[in-house]
């Protein structure tokens, strides 16, 4: 990788389009971290004062696939050596190793799972203890993000001179998983589960203790004793299973697993989806466990080393609550109990030690991502968006005015507008049930999706006046062509309107106004 000369470096005034950025590095140690780190660059959605810089610090054990993913990704990437050098208006990052204490930024640090919940190897806790916290004495990060009050108290307890840094902000990862519990249809179809089959999904962290380390014959064996028009399974595997031991050999251990139908579920991001798509977790210690319990999912644990895991974290609450998997008894009968036994809400302490501040976190990280930043924030809401198994590859326009004579203007950049522009006439706003801005999607008049089963669920989570489906063949409100035909849709009126609506761009729009 090499040296960048632009955005930064010494010829960056000479090289760059919009020099005067604020310069954000995102620190990004392994995959694991990417997966938590890339929640929180929509905090910088369409912000033209910001300029995102990423880098890997080669200062974890296993850092295979970051710079793959950075790749992927497309984003601006700098060796560790010119991100020392260099200064920066702000560093946000998911880990505590590596010369973190040497950037020359204010440094943000957020958990990369569920909350702190395990243990390092001296059995203090990863990222609350003061191995990880403190350098020569000193406290590394500026700000110190909890996603719950339980670990400001045992952040008091074992580093309390790090309390002036620590900010309570909720879970980002959590709030997606919530913000896109109307897509679960759409996730089932993606992993191939029909509406009539269980999807059992199987979730294993890393270390010989973990599910896979310690159980690696439970897929096989759940595809062995399980009736496939039944049930299909699907395995979500640690990042580091992933790149500690590379793709092409967990595709090849598991070969025979894929050919009976397992679905592997891919490393960045997609868990999160399958989760929602779940209708049983088989887990471990591991974060995605504990995520399933707030999705209200039955969860039953096949491998808890007790050792490794926080003392009231939301993962040892788990640990006294959740049944075990018995390996010298039925797997059938045991996921078929904990299926048809499981009573909604007996793990919710467990999900309520998760976030403090449920659907919060990401306006929270952005005031005081901006407050560090010396920036005012923007003026548009803070934006949430959808879990995707795949990176999308559709350019579309989610959100569009509409009126009587079906012009369309998009809604997204509406503000930036002309004053002289003409006024619309009685302007709709249509919404794609995706969109990442919740505020928008519940101020429309009409959200539309594709997929009858997800129209289904709209009014659950949204107060729209109505519903369309978009079917194959049909143009999309933001494609190019005539307005889209819908074979179905659904009208209901409102039970109540929790957001405010904002100013609609008709003649009395003060933002419009000549």
């Amino acid at each position: 990788m090499s040296w960048a000369e632009s955005p930064i470096g010494v010829h960056a005034q000479r090289w760059s389009t919009l020099p005067g950025t604020r310069k954000v590095l995102f620190v990004v140690h392994t995959v694991t971290s990417a997966n938590r780190l890339l929640d929180l660059v929509p905090l910088f959605d369409s912000d033209l004062r910001v300029q995102l810089v990423f880098t890997c610090p080669q200062a974890s054990a296993i850092t295979g696939g970051v710079t793959d993913c950075f790749t992927e990704l497309g984003v601006l990437a700098v060796p560790w050596e010119q991100a020392l050098a260099t200064e920066f208006d702000l560093a946000i990052t998911a880990n505590h190793s590596g010369k973190l204490h040497e950037i020359r930024a204010p440094v943000m640090i957020v958990s990369h799972g569920g909350g702190y919940s395990k243990n390092s190897g001296d059995k203090q806790t990863y990222g609350l203890s003061a191995p990880w916290l403190l350098r020569e004495g000193r406290v590394v990060a500026d700000a110190l993000v909890l996603s719950h009050t339980e670990q400001l108290d045992r952040l008091a307890a074992a580093v309390p001179e790090a309390l002036p840094s620590a900010v309570v902000a909720g879970d980002p990862t959590l709030d997606r998983i919530r913000v896109s519990r109307p897509l679960r249809e759409r996730y089932r179809e993606a992993l191939g589960a029909q509406p009539d089959q269980r999807l059992v999904v199987v979730s294993s962290t890393w270390s010989s203790r973990s599910l896979f380390g310690s159980w690696p014959d439970l897929f096989r064996q759940l595809l062995a004793e399980l009736p496939m028009d039944d049930y299909r399974v699907a395995a979500i595997l640690h990042p580091h299973v992933w790149f500690g031991n590379g793709p092409h050999q967990i595709r090849l251990w598991l070969a025979d697993c894929v050919r009976a139908g397992l679905v592997l579920v891919p490393p960045l991001e997609g868990w999160g989806a399958a989760l929602i798509a779940a209708d049983l977790v088989i887990g471990d210690i591991g974060a995605t466990t504990a995520y399933g319990t707030a999705l209200d999912l039955p969860v039953v644990l096949a491998a808890y080393p007790e050792d490794d895991v926080a003392a009231g974290s939301c993962v040892d609450v788990l640990g006294m609550s959740a049944p075990r998997l018995d390996p010298d008894r039925s797997l059938r009968a045991q996921v078929e109990r904990a299926l048809s036994s499981f009573v909604p809400g007996e793990l919710q302490k467990v999900a309520d030690l998760i976030s403090s501040y449920p659907d919060e976190a990401s306006a929270r990280l952005r005031a005081r991502a901006y407050e560090l930043l010396g920036l005012p924030e923007p003026d548009r809401g803070v934006l949430v968006p959808p879990l995707r198994l795949e990176p999308s590859t559709k350019d579309e326009v989610l959100a569009c005015f509409v009126t009587a004579d079906l012009a369309r203007y998009p809604a997204d950049v509406f503000s930036g507008r002309l004053l002289t522009a003409p006024v619309l006439d009685d302007p709709h706003l249509v919404v794609h049930a995706e969109h990442p801005d919740r505020a928008l999607r519940s101020a429309a008049d009409i959200v539309f999706c594709h997929g009858e089963a997800h129209a289904a669920t709209l009014f659950d989570d949204l107060s729209c006046l109505s519903a369309a489906v978009v079917h194959s063949g049909s143009r999309t409100p933001g494609a190019a062509g005539p307005a889209p035909m819908a074979r179905r849709a659904r009208v209901r009126r409102p039970r109540s309107r929790s957001a405010p609506r904002p100013a609609r761009p008709g003649p009395r729009s003060r933002a419009h106004r000549r």
